[in-house]
């Protein structure tokens, strides 16, 4: 309704996506915006999309406002003897740094985190009338879950509260209008304003909600997230709550999550310790401990369905509960100040909301506006190390100014940190992306990272002649990489839509700017192992190194692996090893082995605690594999007699229980001599 009259032709101009942004990863080198902003297209006085998208953020801004009012008349009606309650659960919620992030961009998340504290206004109000409710009210449930329902399907779990509530009020005035035709008329426009979505999806996707199609296309998770992966990812749930910017790779400073986190705490649990003491004491009636249970139910859903949501996919981002986020508010509030003198309640409010008011008002220009700001202008007067030039005869031309390798030496799980200066020799037609790999002697890539220039704020396309900056580049290393071993620092450019690569003058695509010694990590234990490592195995099992006998076999080759295994505790079932040399995309096997440890003769059962157990694999690399790089991938596995396998999880240094198999190094299957085929 606001933009459908706005050109918005030039939306692939302005909405020019950064292919290699870091989603929900923080990275030393940046690389957090989503989109490579251009601002000719985005200057004022704005036009067609730039436009339609100011318009959408001013909508937004409204609709976070509605939100915040809406926290404060359901604190209204549950404390309406205490309005400073009101005022400080509404300044809580306005001054969330997230909340206000999310009230200033586009999305669906505004429209419904306002419906969905709506209708808890509106079933609060429902449980408080001592007399049967208008048909009005009917009429406004059910337009409000009827769009709140096509903002965000999660609003869907207020159906059965806004039933329970109707039944509620029809046991209460014993009359069955409520139930009866407050169900009927909101529930019908529900079904007309949202049942057509519904029925579309069931059409397109043989699945109502469309989530199976949705999942498909933002991705699940490599196995369902089981309690303790949800648990290790409690850190990031609370970031995205107090405030998680960008694409989630935006943080705010520790100390600011280490503070927010101690008042939400501390302010649930006293809410929790005022319920109880409340419920003890008897000084709330049932009437009113029916309304407040509303607010303590729906945020309890909320977090449920979250919970499901997650296990499917990685999204542990605490804006996805701010639906409930008037009711989180207003019992945060009363757990931090209602157990104050009331002259200390005031001061304690206004100091909660300065202090969130003010972390609010800063953070865009110390945090936000940091991670976006474009590199600044350098100013080139040495010679050039090198040019790179677009392939086809296209003119096009990027000078690498200066490159300089700054930690010659590094470790699996580490970084390795190169500086680099560029320069726009004549301009460039095509959006080039910059990558730096760490290469073995036998030209094998341990690590690579792939940017768009600038820390992925830049595009080469819109940069004019003598355009020069520095671009920083962090390559992380994986954590098994092999070592010790000397890897070679290759940088260079390429078109990601075609893969072509732009050339030196001789022809060559890659410029080699130095070296990194790769080191084992110290044996800590002195273990005497090759490559010591930690991948601990649902706790029971744990692989303390490695070693293999080539990392560039010939297809038809056979090389060995070498895992060293150590039990954690007493082991009651006997697992088996699995070994491969796989293609990630498209999980082909070019050589495999399965089956008990040491060939069949160290099962599990009999280990003893603590030892090392030294366990080879050889694996046979396909006469046929295609010559490539590939992954060598291993775990363990327990099948039951009824033919059922489980695999142990792998356990992170922070308790999650995100996969069920490691990658190793990855190897480079060389082609058969054509003699030998």
């Amino acid at each position: 309704v606001l933009t459908g009259s706005i050109d918005t032709s030039n939306m692939d101009q302005v909405r020019r996506i950064n292919p290699h942004a870091n989603i929900g990863e923080v990275w030393p080198d940046g690389n957090a915006n989503m989109i490579v902003h251009q601002a000719a297209e985005e200057a004022f006085p704005w036009h067609g999309t730039a436009l339609a998208v100011h318009i959408a953020r001013f909508l937004s801004v409204v609709l976070g406002l509605g939100t915040v009012i809406v926290t404060y008349l359901i604190a209204r009606e549950i404390f309406p003897e205490q309005p400073t309650i009101a005022l400080g659960a509404a300044a809580l919620n306005a001054y969330i740094p997230m909340f206000l992030f999310i009230s200033g961009s586009v999305n669906n998340d505004n429209l419904s985190n306002l419906l969905g504290n709506l209708l808890t206004l509106l079933v609060v109000r429902l449980l408080k009338t001592r007399k049967l409710p208008s048909w009005r009210s009917y009429v406004f449930l059910g337009l409000c879950t009827g769009a709140g329902l096509l903002a965000k399907l999660n609003l869907g779990f207020f159906i059965p509260v806004i039933a329970l509530g109707l039944l509620l009020v029809s046991i209460r005035l014993r009359n069955w209008q409520p139930i009866v035709l407050g169900g009927l008329i909101s529930g019908s426009l529900t079904i007309v304003i949202a049942g057509w979505w519904y029925w579309h999806n069931w059409q397109l996707y043989t699945d109502p909600t469309g989530l199976n199609m949705f999942l498909q296309m933002v991705g699940r998770r490599a196995i369902p997230a089981n309690a303790a992966q949800i648990w290790s990812e409690r850190h990031s749930f609370t970031q995205a709550y107090w405030g998680f910017f960008g694409g989630v790779n935006v943080p705010l400073p520790d100390i600011v999550y280490l503070l927010f986190n101690i008042i939400g705490g501390v302010g649930l649990l006293g809410a929790l310790a005022f319920i109880v003491y409340t419920l003890a004491r008897k000084t709330w009636s049932f009437d009113r401990w029916l309304p407040a249970s509303i607010t303590l139910l729906w945020p309890i859903v909320m977090f449920i369905s979250y919970l499901r949501w997650t296990a499917e996919t990685p999204a542990s981002q605490g804006r996805l509960i701010f639906v409930a986020l008037s009711s989180l508010s207003l019992w945060m509030v009363v757990g931090l100040v209602r157990w104050l003198p009331k002259r200390l309640q005031n001061y304690s409010l206004v100091g909660l909301a300065l202090l969130f008011g003010g972390i609010s008002l800063i953070t865009p220009f110390t945090t936000i506006a940091a991670a976006y700001a474009l590199p600044n202008q350098k100013t080139v007067s040495q010679n050039l190390q090198a040019t790179f030039e677009q392939p086809n005869n296209t003119s096009g031309q990027i000078g690498l100014v200066s490159a300089e390798v700054t930690t010659p030496n590094s470790q699996p799980e580490g970084y390795a940190f190169i500086n680099t200066t560029w320069v726009i020799e004549s301009p460039l037609s095509a959006d080039w992306s910059l990558f730096a790999h760490l290469v073995t002697p036998d030209g094998v890539i341990v690590a690579q990272r792939d940017v768009y220039p600038g820390e992925g704020k830049l595009a080469t396309s819109d940069l004019e002649m003598g355009r020069a900056w520095d671009n920083p580049i962090a390559i992380s290393i994986p954590n098994t990489a092999y070592a010790p071993i000397t890897l070679d620092v290759e940088i260079g450019w390429y078109d990601l839509k075609t893969g072509e690569r732009m050339k030196l003058e001789d022809g060559s695509e890659t410029v080699k700017i130095g070296s990194v010694q790769l080191e084992p990590r110290v044996d800590s234990e002195n273990l005497g192992v090759p490559n010591p490592i930690r991948v601990n195995f649902d706790n029971q099992i744990e692989l303390v190194g490695y070693s293999l006998t080539d990392i560039s076999p010939t297809a038809g080759d056979s090389i060995d692996l070498t895992l060293y295994w150590r039990s954690l505790r007493k082991l009651d079932k006997d697992y088996k090893v699995f070994a491969n040399i796989i293609d990630r995309p498209t999980l082909t096997k070019y050589a495999s082995s399965d089956g008990m440890p040491v060939n069949w003769q160290a099962p599990t059962t009999t280990w003893e605690t603590g030892k090392i157990i030294q366990d080879v694999h050889t694996l046979k690399v396909d006469p046929n594999a295609p010559p490539g790089i590939y992954e060598t991938e291993i775990g363990l596995y327990a099948q039951s007699d009824d033919g059922t396998i489980q695999r142990l999880r792998i356990v992170t240094t922070d308790g999650g229980m995100a996969n069920d198999s490691m990658d190793l190094t990855r190897v480079q299957i060389m082609p058969m001599p054509t003699g030998n085929k």
